[in-house]
């Protein structure tokens, strides 16, 4: 036991001294490396370049009808007749040609009322007749007063020269007082007295042959009066009669334009009663031999969906048939709710095989003329943000890039700030810029680099 301890001891004396032997040699460090970034790497470069991009819209759209109608009656009555059926194709008004007869509505009373207007304008058209006939009359009775006023006048003048006449004799017999008989100087007072009582009563006749005149021209003023109220009349019976025919017009349901029947909601015999509220449609009517087919274009793109941009419609459901289009109208501005631009596309459909409801995908040409791109090698994206290496004084220089569309392996670019600014304006590319074009991970903002 003894023994084991005096081991212990010494090799734990041995273990003490060996701590604190000094080492016999010093171990060599190894040298430290130059950090990546403080060497220069050779890169290659390049500048924005101008150029056009082509790119295309892709969207998917839903085929409509160019126009859809439900067909309603005007007027209250019963449906006597039903001419269409679901399916039908119908036509439109051509010419002098009316549209396809789809239903006929029952309205007695109103067929009544057109009889009605139409013996009411022969009784105005008489009336005007007569009132005309009364214009005639009266003009001719002008005629008469005017030749009586004429006659008395020419009267007058007679009458006029007989007095003077006499005048004269009597002042030559009262000259010859004492060489003629008084019988005859009193015949001679005699007749120039009569005379003057003719002219009197000429001048009655001519007052009074003017006062006839007066009259008749009132009265023919009033029988022209009398004819312009009886056209008038005539007038308005023509209008109301035209109204009504008008309305009976409204008995047959016709087709607006050429389609398809694509619902009926109506039978012989149901009560039409329009008035009141929205009335329920007897028919709805679609027009297929043109279809639009509607897309919505995401905000960040609608730019370029401009009405007669060159399209392409595909059909999946039709075999993948595709048409050939432009853009025909859009809406002009953006949907508050989702941000997006309609478009609508007409498309031709002779045959009427591309039907409502089908979806469709839209392609929509669009580009960028004149534009700076850069080789997709040049820009480096990294957290949803663009960047790229600029030499500038032998450095590397990162850089956020504001980017723009992608084609044929370059991306368009269009100003460019300091990669640690969020914010602030862009400086624009003019071109003259140096851009390090690959191997974009390996450098580092600030990292010296030699030109290739």
């Amino acid at each position: 036991m003894a023994v084991s301890r005096r081991h212990a001891t010494v090799v734990l004396l041995a273990a003490c001294v060996g701590c604190a032997r000094e080492p016999s040699a010093p171990v060599a460090a190894t040298p430290a490396l130059p950090a990546p970034a403080d060497a220069a790497v050779t890169v290659a470069v390049t500048s924005p370049k101008k150029q056009s991009l082509s790119w295309t819209i892709d969207q998917p759209g839903s085929v409509q009808a160019f126009e859809v109608t439900p067909v309603v009656a005007k007027l209250a009555g019963y449906v006597s007749k039903v001419h269409v059926d679901l399916g039908d194709q119908v036509k439109g008004p051509a010419g002098d040609k009316n549209g396809t007869l789809m239903a006929e509505v029952s309205i007695p009373e109103l067929v009544q009322e057109a009889a009605q207007k139409a013996a009411m304008v022969d009784q105005a058209k008489a009336e005007a007749e007569l009132a005309r006939q009364g214009a005639a009359v009266a003009g001719e009775q002008i005629k008469a007063a005017e030749a009586m006023v004429q006659e008395a006048i020419s009267a007058r003048g007679r009458v006029l020269a007989d007095m003077e006449r006499w005048e004269s004799e009597l002042k030559r017999m009262e000259g010859l007082s004492g060489v003629i008989d008084s019988q005859t100087l009193a015949e001679t007072r005699k007749q120039y007295k009569t005379a003057t009582a003719v002219r009197g009563e000429v001048e009655a006749k001519i007052a009074s042959a003017e006062a006839a005149s007066r009259e008749a021209k009132a009265k023919k003023g009033r029988a022209d009066a009398d004819v312009k109220a009886a056209e008038a009349r005539v007038k308005v019976a023509d209008a109301e009669t035209a109204r009504v025919k008008a309305l009976l017009g409204y008995t047959e349901i016709r087709a607006p334009f050429d389609g398809v029947v694509t619902a009926r909601h109506v039978h012989t015999g149901h009560f039409l009663q329009p008035t009141g509220g929205k009335p329920e449609p007897l028919f709805v009517l679609a027009r297929l031999d043109t279809v639009r087919v509607f897309a919505e274009i995401p905000e960040s793109v609608s730019a370029a969906a401009v009405v007669g941009a060159k399209a392409t419609v595909r059909f999946p459901g039709l075999d993948n048939r595709e048409v050939s289009a432009v853009v025909t109208r859009t809406s002009g501005v953006l949907s508050s709710d989702s941000r997006t631009l309609r478009v609508e596309i007409d498309v031709p459909n002779p045959d009427g095989s591309i039907k409502p409801g089908l979806f469709a995908q839209i392609r929509i040409a669009a580009g960028s003329a004149n534009t700076y791109v850069l080789p997709a090698s040049a820009v480096l994206f990294a957290d949803e943000t663009a960047y790229c290496f600029a030499v500038k004084d032998g450095k590397a220089v990162k850089l956020r890039v504001q980017t723009g569309r992608t084609s044929g392996g370059n991306i368009e670019v269009f100003g460019t700030r300091k990669a640690d600014a969020a914010t602030g304006p862009w400086t624009p590319i003019d071109g003259g810029e140096l851009v390090v074009v690959g191997n974009l991970g390996a450098l580092a903002d600030g990292q010296p680099v030699s030109v290739k």
